[in-house]
């Protein structure tokens, strides 16, 4: 999978931060999450996905999928470049790795 785009937005009282995936063969995943504007005990939060074909049609898919979830249409969703860079692994908590030591060779 590789990320196409990242998505910010707003439906309601939840902002909603996410990313469309390419799956290959010209297909696409959304992963969407619903944050609640305002800490309110009676907001959760949410995850949201969504597939489709093309890159509209997972845009639309997903606002299907959000508005349907927070029970509120979708006023506003970006559509950002891929611009954060790809997480990396943490290695400054990890240990150094050794050299593997290989026996020498016997007749």
């Amino acid at each position: 999978m590789t990320r196409k785009a990242l998505l910010k937005g707003w439906a309601g009282n939840y902002r909603i931060r996410g990313a469309i995936w390419g799956l290959g063969h010209f297909a696409y995943r959304a992963y969407l999450h619903l944050l609640p504007a305002r800490r309110r005990s009676d907001l959760s939060r949410s995850v949201v996905s969504a597939d489709g074909m093309t890159m509209q049609e997972v845009l639309g898919a997903a606002k299907v999928q959000v508005e349907s979830t927070v029970g509120a249409p979708v006023e506003k969703l970006d559509v950002l470049p891929k611009t954060a860079p790809t997480p990396q692994p943490d290695t400054e908590h990890s240990p150094p790795l050794r050299p593997r030591h290989t026996p020498p060779l016997t007749d």
